[in-house]
């Protein structure tokens, strides 16, 4: 369901366990969903370059890049999920670092990682309809 303990570029740490997840996203969405605070550490897909937050159940913190953003895209292949989306929304220092990836990829957008956590919150809310499930 996007976490895993195969590595993958999202390293998610959850109360010194460290974790992995599909994508960008999924960093910004688990927290709220297993009521823990996780620390992320991803690299930009451009540039290699360490992007660094901490995202708790209910506001995302200590950005760095502070410029950081993420990759959405629809996905065209809902039964697809992973290949269609997961593999396609990634972190980058920048926008900047991103218009080279953006040119590539028609449709798709970029958001600060804020905005980012505001939509994984939004797709978290959807997951459950009560209590998030117990974790760690």
């Amino acid at each position: 369901m996007g976490i895993t303990l195969t590595p993958t570029a999202h390293r998610f740490e959850v109360q010194g366990t460290r974790l992995y997840t599909w994508c960008a996203l999924d960093t910004l969405i688990f927290p709220a969903l297993i009521g823990r605070t996780a620390h992320v550490t991803s690299s930009c897909h451009a540039t290699g370059e360490p992007v660094r937050l901490t995202v708790s159940p209910d506001h995302v913190f200590d950005i760095t890049p502070a410029d950081a953003v993420v990759s959405i895209v629809t996905p065209d292949d809902v039964s697809a999920v992973r290949t269609s989306f997961c593999n396609e929304v990634h972190f980058f220092a920048s926008p900047e670092a991103a218009a080279p990836w953006l040119a590539e990829h028609p449709g798709a957008t970029v958001l600060p990682i804020t905005d980012a956590f505001a939509l994984g919150q939004g797709m978290a809310a959807n997951q459950f309809t009560s209590q998030p499930p117990a974790c760690c």
